[in-house]
Parts: C-alpha cells; sequence; structure tokens
C-alpha cells in the first residue's frame, strides 16, 4: 500500500470549538484533547458548493473564509513528515500550518478562540493487490473524513485505536478527504497555529481481530486475584457476521481452566464492528507468567468453528503496592481502577476509613507510573486511594455522566476486593469521599462537589478548569438565534460548576494552582474562589508563584500533603452542613443529596431549581422555600441533623415528620394549586413522569445499566448503526451489541438507540409522545401549548429525541428522511463533551454548512414528558 507524501489542502475556515490538552512538562503525558464541538453539528462552508468532494484542486480558485487576507482563501501543497511503510501497512504523519492568515493580531482580539480553525486535505491511498483485500484505517486526530466520496464520521480524535474502520477495498487507487479540526488545546498558544494528524492503513491479517494489547485484567496480589473481571476488544474483519462460540483451553492437555464467557450470552460481531469481550477468572490454582486460550467463533450461516489464540500476561503485586482490579462499569463494560490499600493504620482494627479518590487529567492511563506512584510521598494517609479511570484516558466524558458513574463504580466494588484478598485490616466507608484530582481530573472534583456533595468530607481541585463554558469560549459558533443559543446552553448548565456554588457549603476546599499556568490559565481557580466567598463560605487557596500546569510533585506539595494529613486527624468526623443552606439543581440524573435533601423533578428543565434552608434552632423545625421544584425527598441517612419535627414549605401549614407520619418515604410533591404535601405514594413512578436516570439532556442515553443496545431496521441503516457503535465504544469504551431488529423488548435492561430511515420506516413510539413522525404531516412537535409544528419531510431532514420505556429505562429514537437526514441526526449522538445536545433535535439541510444554527427545533421534555416552554420551534 502507499500514501502520498504531497496533500492538497483547502482552507483554513472558521470553526468553534472548544478542548483540553495535556501540554508535555518534564515527565508529564504530552497527549492532546481536542474538542471539535461545532464540527459535530455539521457547520462546513463547503457544503454549500456541494462539499469538499466534489472540487477539484485548482491553485487559482478562491473561496470565503473569515480568517484569509481579503476575506478568501485558496488551495495549497503540505509535504508528509514522515511516510512509513511495510509489507503489509502503510502510515502518513503530516501536520498542517497556514502562515499566511495573520493569527497574531485574530489572537489580539479574540484570545484562544482565534487560534482554532477547520480545513480539508486530500491524498489516495493506492491499494497494491490482486484481489479486493479488507483494509483497516486508523485516523488520529481526525473527526471526519471521506473514502472514494463515502462519509465516515467519529473518527478517532484522541488517538485510541481502539475502534478502526474496516473496509473491502478493491486493487489501485482510492481517494482520501480528511476535514482538519484544530484546537488551541492541541498545540498550546503557539504561533502560528498547526494540527497534526497521523493515517495508518493496513491489511487485516485474520477475519477476527484480537487486540491482546489492550486488554483490561486484575492484577495478582500476593498470589490472589484482586479481581474476576477481564476484557479483550476484538474486531470483525470479516464481510459478514462473527458469533463467538466460547472459549477453551490451547493447552493439549486437558488441566484446570479458569477463563469462561458469562453464561447465556450471544457474542455478535457486525462487519466491521469492534467490542469488549469480557470473561470472567476463577480462582487460579497455579500462577503461570503466560495465559493463553483459544476465543472460538464462526463466521455467518456456516457451521464450520474458527479459533484464534489470545495470550497474555497477569501482573503480581504485593499487598500494599497500588495495583489494579476490575468491575463493572453500569454499562456492562469491564472497567477498571488503581487501588492503594491504607498503610498507615493498624490491620487489626475494626473500624471503617474514608475513600480518597484522586482523579487523573486528560491523556493519562491510570496504570501508569506517573498515576500509580503520584501519592508515594505521602505516605500518612489514612484512607483506601483509589485512582479511578472514567473507563478511558480522556475520563470518557470528562468525568461527568459516564466517567464519575465510573467512579461509582470502582467504590462500589471495594467489598468484593476486601473479601477476594482476604483483607483483615480497617474496611471502607463507601460514602465517605476525599475527593482530589489534576487538570481535568481537577474539574471533575468540582464536579463531585457539586453534584454529590453529601459524599464529599473534603476536597482539593488542583489546576481544575471551572467549566466547559469558561475554558475556551464558543466565540466562533456559527451566529445563530438566541433561543436557540439558550437551548444549546442549557443542555450544558449541569457543568456549569459556577452556578453550583452554594451546594458547597460546609465541605473544607483545598484549591492550588501555578499562577504560571499556561494550559488551564490560573483565573479559573481565582474566579471559583471569588464565587464560593460571595455565597458565604471560603476555600483554602494556594497558588504557586512561578509554577506551570504540572511538575514533579503537583500533588504532593506542602499543601496537598496537609490536605491529605487531614484525612487522618479529622478522622471519623462528618461534615457539618450549615443550619441555613441551599440545594441547587439542574434537570439531571447526575444528582444527590445535599443536606439529606433530594430534588426528585422539577417544574421546568428550562431553569434551575433552587430549595432554601433555614433551621429554627428553638423548635427545631425547618422552613423551605422553593423555587422551580416539583418533587423532593429527604434521605434519613444523609441527613447530618436531626429529623426536624415539622417542616413547612413555602409558607404552607407546617407538614408533621411525627414518627407516626414518618416511618416511611419522607416525599413531597407540589399541586397544581402550589401547595405541598406529603406522599408515601411511589407508583408516581411511571412511564408518564421522568425521573431517576432519566433526567437531563440527550446525554441521559449514557445512563444505561447494561451495555447500549442499538437497532438497525435493516442493510440501509446498518451502516449507521456500525458507525455508532464503533463512536461510543471509540470515546466511551462502550459495548453496543447490534440488532437488526427495532421491535421492542421490554424485558431488555438497558437502554436502546434506534435507528429509522426513509418515509416508509417511521418510529415506533407511544401515541403519547409529543414528538411524531408521519409520512404525511412530516416530523410534528406539540408545544407547551399543547399545538402541533409540523416540518415537511424533505431531503435533508432528520431527527433525534429521547423516549420513555419501562424500568426508568431510555430510548434514543434517530430517524432521516433520507440519508443524509439520517447522518445529519446520528452525528449528534452524544460522543464529544461541551456539543450541547437538548432531548430533542429537527436537523435541515442547512445544518451541514450551518451547524447548530440550522436546527430547526431543539427543545426539552418536562417531567411529564411535555416540551417545555423555553424550546426552541422554528
Amino acid at each position: 500500500m502507499d500514501l502520498p507524501t504531497e496533500w492538497q489542502v483547502l482552507g483554513p475556515f472558521q470553526i468553534g470549538t472548544r478542548g483540553m490538552n495535556m501540554i508535555a512538562r518534564g515527565n508529564e503525558t504530552s497527549k492532546a484533547l481536542i474538542h471539535a464541538i461545532e464540527a459535530t453539528w455539521g457547520a462546513d462552508p463547503l457544503t454549500r458548493l456541494g462539499g469538499f468532494t466534489k472540487l477539484s484542486y485548482d491553485k487559482t480558485s478562491k473561496y470565503y473564509s473569515s480568517l484569509g487576507a481579503n476575506g478568501t482563501v485558496g488551495w495549497t501543497l503540505h509535504e508528509a513528515e514522515t511516510v512509513t511503510k511495510s509489507e503489509h501497512s502503510v502510515e502518513v504523519a503530516i501536520t498542517f500550518q497556514f502562515p499566511d492568515v495573520d493569527w497574531k493580531f485574530l489572537q489580539s482580539i479574540y484570545g484562544w478562540s482565534a487560534l482554532q480553525f477547520q480545513a480539508w486535505a486530500r491524498g489516495d491511498l493506492l491499494i497494491h493487490a490482486s484481489e479486493p483485500r479488507a483494509v483497516v484505517i486508523f485516523t488520529d486526530n481526525v473527526l471526519e473524513f471521506f473514502i472514494d466520496g463515502e462519509p465516515y464520521f467519529g473518527g478517532d480524535f484522541y488517538a485510541y485505536r481502539r475502534a478502526p474502520l474496516v473496509l473491502q477495498l478493491d486493487p489501485g487507487t482510492h481517494r482520501i478527504d480528511v476535514r482538519l479540526v484544530r484546537d488551541v488545546r492541541a498545540m498550546g498558544g503557539k504561533l502560528p497555529p498547526s494540527l497534526r494528524i497521523n493515517i495508518k492503513a493496513e491489511f487485516a491479517a485474520e477475519k477476527l481481530a484480537v487486540l491482546s494489547d489492550k486488554m483490561v485484567l486484575p492484577e495478582m496480589v500476593d498470589g490472589k486475584l484482586a479481581s474476576h473481571l477481564g476484557s479483550v476488544p476484538v474486531r470483525n474483519d470479516s464481510d459478514d457476521w462473527i458469533e463467538i462460540i466460547g472459549l477453551e483451553s490451547a493447552e493439549n492437555v486437558l488441566r484446570y481452566f479458569p477463563f469462561s464467557l458469562e453464561a447465556n450470552t450471544h457474542w455478535r460481531l457486525a462487519p466491521g464492528q469492534s467490542r469488549p469481550l469480557n470473561f470472567h477468572i476463577s480462582n487460579m490454582k497455579t500462577v503461570n507468567e503466560c495465559f493463553h486460550f483459544l476465543l472460538n467463533f464462526v463466521i455467518g450461516e456456516s457451521s464450520f468453528l474458527h479459533s484464534c489464540v489470545v495470550s497474555f500476561a497477569i501482573t503480581k503485586r504485593t499487598l500494599l503496592e497500588p495495583h489494579k482490579y476490575t468491575f463493572l462499569h453500569p454499562s456492562g463494560t469491564v472497567s477498571y481502577a488503581i487501588l492503594q490499600a491504607p498503610r498507615a493504620f493498624d490491620m487489626t482494627s475494626s473500624e471503617e476509613l474514608p475513600i480518597l479518590l484522586n482523579l487523573h487529567g486528560a491523556g493519562l492511563e491510570a496504570d501508569s507510573d506517573q498515576v500509580r506512584h503520584m501519592l508515594d510521598s505521602a505516605t500518612n494517609i489514612g484512607a483506601w486511594t483509589v485512582f479511578p479511570t472514567g473507563v478511558t484516558p480522556w475520563s470518557g466524558d470528562d468525568w461527568h455522566t459516564w466517567g464519575f458513574a465510573d467512579v461509582r463504580a470502582a467504590v462500589a466494588a471495594l467489598p468484593l476486593w476486601i473479601e477476594e484478598v482476604g483483607w483483615t485490616g480497617p474496611h471502607a466507608a463507601l460514602d465517605e469521599w476525599y475527593v482530589s484530582g489534576h487538570s481535568n481530573g481537577g474539574q471533575g472534583t468540582w464536579f463531585a462537589l457539586s453534584h454529590q456533595p453529601d459524599s464529599v468530607m473534603a476536597a482539593a481541585p488542583v489546576s481544575g478548569y471551572s467549566s466547559i463554558q469558561a475554558y475556551v469560549p464558543y466565540q466562533f459558533w456559527t451566529e445563530m438565534e438566541p433561543g436557540l443559543m439558550a437551548v444549546l446552553q442549557n443542555s450544558l448548565v449541569s457543568y456549569r460548576h459556577e452556578l453550583f456554588v452554594d451546594n458547597l457549603a460546609g465541605i473544607p476546599i483545598l484549591q492550588q494552582h501555578g499562577s504560571n499556568d499556561d494550559n488551564v490559565p490560573v483565573y479559573h481557580s481565582r474566579r471559583l474562589r471569588q464565587l464560593i466567598d460571595g455565597s458565604g463560605w471560603s476555600s483554602k487557596y494556594v497558588e504557586l508563584l512561578g509554577m506551570g500546569h504540572w511538575f514533579e510533585g503537583t500533588m504532593t506539595t506542602e499543601a496537598m500533603c496537609r490536605f491529605y494529613d487531614d484525612i487522618s486527624t479529622v478522622g471519623r468526623s462528618k461534615t457539618t452542613v450549615p443550619d441555613n443552606f441551599s440545594v441547587v439543581v439542574p434537570s439531571s440524573g447526575d444528582m444527590r443529596t445535599r443536606g439529606g435533601i433530594q430534588v426528585d423533578q422539577l417544574v421546568s428543565p428550562d431553569q434551575l431549581g433552587r430549595i432554601n434552608v433555614v433551621q429554627n434552632k428553638k423548635s427545631g423545625t425547618w422552613s423551605l422555600r422553593t423555587s422551580n421544584i416539583r418533587r423532593f425527598h429527604i434521605t434519613r441517612s444523609k441527613l447530618q441533623a436531626k429529623l426536624p419535627p415539622a417542616i413547612d414549605i413555602d409558607g404552607s401549614n407546617p407538614i408533621s415528620l411525627s414518627p407516626e407520619r414518618a416511618s416511611g418515604q419522607l416525599s413531597f410533591v407540589q399541586s397544581s394549586d402550589s401547595s405541598w404535601s406529603m406522599t408515601q405514594d411511589e407508583h408516581w413512578r411511571s412511564l408518564s413522569q421522568r425521573y431517576g436516570s432519566q433526567l437531563g439532556a440527550l446525554d441521559a442515553i449514557l445512563r444505561t445499566k447494561g451495555p447500549l443496545m442499538i437497532q438497525s431496521q435493516g442493510s440501509n441503516t446498518l451502516k449507521t448503526a456500525l458507525q455508532v457503535s464503533r463512536n461510543l465504544y471509540q470515546y466511551f469504551g462502550a459495548d453496543c451489541p447490534i440488532t437488526e431488529s427495532v421491535d421492542m423488548d421490554d424485558t431488555f435492561p438497558s437502554n436502546v438507540i434506534s435507528i429509522y430511515q426513509g418515509a416508509d420506516t417511521l418510529p415506533k413510539i407511544s401515541p403519547t409522545s409529543p414528538v411524531e413522525v408521519d409520512a404525511t404531516k412530516g416530523i410534528c412537535i406539540r408545544n407547551a401549548a399543547g399545538r402541533q409544528q409540523c416540518y415537511p419531510l424533505t431531503a435533508g431532514v432528520g431527527t433525534l429525541f429521547l423516549h420513555p420505556l419501562p424500568m426508568e429505562r431510555l430510548q434514543l429514537v434517530v430517524w432521516g428522511f433520507d440519508e443524509a437526514g439520517l447522518r445529519s441526526a446520528s452525528r449528534l449522538i452524544p460522543m464529544l463533551t461541551g456539543v450541547g445536545q437538548p432531548d430533542f433535535i429537527v436537523t435541515g439541510p442547512e445544518c451541514s454548512w450551518k451547524g447548530a444554527a440550522g436546527v430547526m427545533a431543539a427543545g426539552f421534555f418536562d417531567a411529564s414528558w411535555n416540551v417545555s416552554a423555553a424550546s426552541y420551534l422554528k
């Protein structure tokens, strides 16, 4: 195979993005986290001209661009830095720069936002073969590309190389058109800005590829497995479906075999699909240096049994070394964390010790030496120290819905570890956390503080950014109506930590930041310190003069070591919630209790909810004043004070909480006349009500209990289903089985993504749904006033929206009138953070060049699954 040394490039053009990176500082990992947010919506100006694929290289042609001199840009030629070839593969690395743009002036006006751009590059892949071959395509730091005019969205923006594209290609020349999207965080603030990508093509070696180097395995602790779950990524490189049949010993001599698949599971892979294959490891009778097993599978309708060998080693550690244990993420994916068991306490003690959660920064593996040994010099930590992964080196979604679910699962798995290794020391207080984190992990620490405050005893965010919106501004997004922008921003409100500082009162907080940080400016910590002070609380603030984003010992400075020491000295004392406190919540399934109070439903998802609590010291009663609250409950186990004898809500008659009345669930609901009552009726949790894990924006679909099932109506949507599965595995590590049936099985335990195309194949949803796809009327939205707004079924129109299923589950319906409409809708399935997808969206052909500004409708569903008043209906 061959890839060119010279690439034809057209650009640059404006793009609105946001992202983070880890810039090399000493031994720090040098990787980039790049978020091409607006590109997810489309926003390619060349689409108005038919798209880049329709254009031919012409060095005299000019195209309108707000970045170029005289408002135009043209074609240029870029040379590859390296081209690496072998008998079976070829790889090219290219760095793109546009020195003719006056970047320095743009930056002086617009700051970091000005150093972002998009462009297109073209080259040819030449296949030297005598017959069609399966070719595996890796696209590092690329979001979108075309091969022979066929579009592929998702790529591999973070260079995971976990779920590449697999194509059956004929011998000869194949054109590759690559969309380039540059974020300032990829190369820092250097001038001129540049972007480096890698493209690799290799011939598939087998029908089933096994990625043994990406296996997730537990480690051996003093001769015992730390846990019993493992997984290995597998990829179907054939042109037919593959079904995994089982595992068996690779040894000729029959002996004890400790590996098995889950019982009654069917592992099927569509052509080109990648999935993580979970397996169980029994207690081992011998500890070998290396293990082997056969993975048996069949291809298509054939009964012929194929096998491939899986080989791996299990690392040995001592009990008090940082070591890896595995567990199931709520989605069913095998994940892992690094555990440092308590070292500084009497191992015969029966007391429980709290948990120190240390959240890593972007681009770091939790089992890297940097993370494992980050706290080695802090030897007096009186806690269980857990380094979660968030499933991926980028913590899935910035330690939010997906990533923090992994944190909770890592904590919940500790009792099983205690049992498996025979630990006799102090047990773990599973709901008492000290949280620290650096960079993106610092931001994750703010998320834990604001969303799960009753579990956080103290926290130390280090060099963390305050929110997605404040990190790199959305300055260069395509201009849109304020009402639509408000919807997009409201989709992200749960991650706007600045708005939730009232939830922090009473929790000890240490902030640490380097004054010369050019990755996450110190402004973020200074601003949050100011906001905390404005809320009536305070944090301990340490600004390290002259220090940057990362340096050796960042997490074990004098201030941080005092924070760890306080875990020992403060010991078991609970965080004190003030007598008077506030609970501030978005519509999100990630919120937990604050002062024992948990909000179940808001009146409207268009604004935050708030409860102000005043405790009468003399009588002990509580006075609550609510704003935009429909339903809440009090969790006794989370109360840090006595249960009040009575509460009054919004000035109503006091509600008695006497032992006779308060023996059951303490739930409170507001009636249509604005009066409040206590109820013990739990039957309100039904299909007609939105609650629990269903709450949030479109990313609520990630709150699944089991693998995300992707339903494809047939061959015309299988390509899209495969792309969705590939992207969710690439960016979240999510296992997404594909089924070619769209019939709904109410016994299936997890969330479902259903993909449809065409006016003759309409979504199967409840007739009470406020979103309807009708072959005659079009896509119809029933607004808050009960009137329908309909959008005709024309070329390029698509929609996606959430729909309730039994057992607190969700269905994400994705429909396109034609292939273009389905493409525009499906690319909005959650993949990158900061995009801002609300509960429902109607896309049109203008999205391809206007991005989100081309949306015809977007908005939210309230607690009764009705469209909210502030939704945007064009």
